[in-house]
C-alpha cells in the first residue's frame, strides 16, 4: 500500500484520498484524462524519486499533483528506470483500484535514443502486459518535464 502526501503548486498539501473530489471540481464533471510519470535523480549515494499525477480537463487545460520519496541506496541507471516504472505503476493502481478513478496513462522517462534504449522494450512490455497505455520520450511530459522539476 502506498503511503504518501500529494502536493499541488496552488493548493499545497493534499490527502491522496481527496484526489477524486479535486478532480470532480477541477473537471467540472466533464471529461478528463490522467497521466502518471516518475523521474529520479541520484546524488550522494541516495536517490530521490518524484511522481507526477497530471489531470487534464479535455479542451480546458490541466493541473498536477506530485509526491517525492528518497532512498538511501544507490541504484545504477537501469535499475532506477525500472524502479521509476514500478512507482508509476503502484500509483496508477492506487488511482484505479483504491480511488476508483479511470485507468491512467503511464509516462516513462525512457526512449529509443540514448542509454535508456537498453531497457526500453523490457519496461514498455511490462507496462503493456499490465494493461496500461504508455508514452515514452519525447511524449512523456508527466515524467520528463513535471516530475523532473521535483527531483533536485
Amino acid at each position: 500500500m502506498l503511503v504518501f502526501t500529494l502536493k499541488n503548486p496552488k493548493l499545497g498539501f493534499v490527502d491522496p484520498y481527496e484526489l477524486p473530489k479535486f478532480i470532480e471540481i477541477f473537471s467540472k464533471k466533464g471529461n478528463y484524462k490522467i497521466w502518471i510519470g516518475t523521474d529520479s535523480h541520484a546524488k550522494n549515494s541516495s536517490v530521490i524519486y518524484a511522481t507526477a499525477i497530471v489531470v487534464y480537463r479535455i479542451g480546458s487545460g490541466g493541473t498536477y499533483f506530485y509526491y517525492t520519496t528518497r532512498e538511501s541506496k544507490y541504484y545504477d541507471m537501469y535499475s532506477r528506470l525500472i524502479k521509476e516504472a514500478e512507482i508509476s505503476l503502484k500509483t496508477a493502481e492506487f488511482i484505479e483500484k483504491i480511488l476508483k478513478l479511470m485507468k491512467p496513462e503511464i509516462h516513462l522517462d525512457i526512449g529509443l535514443n540514448g542509454k535508456s534504449k537498453e531497457v526500453y522494450y523490457s519496461i514498455t512490455g511490462y507496462i503493456r502486459g499490465l494493461g496500461y497505455d504508455y508514452k515514452t520520450k519525447p511524449y512523456s511530459f508527466a515524467a520528463t518535464n513535471i516530475a523532473h522539476l521535483y527531483t533536485k
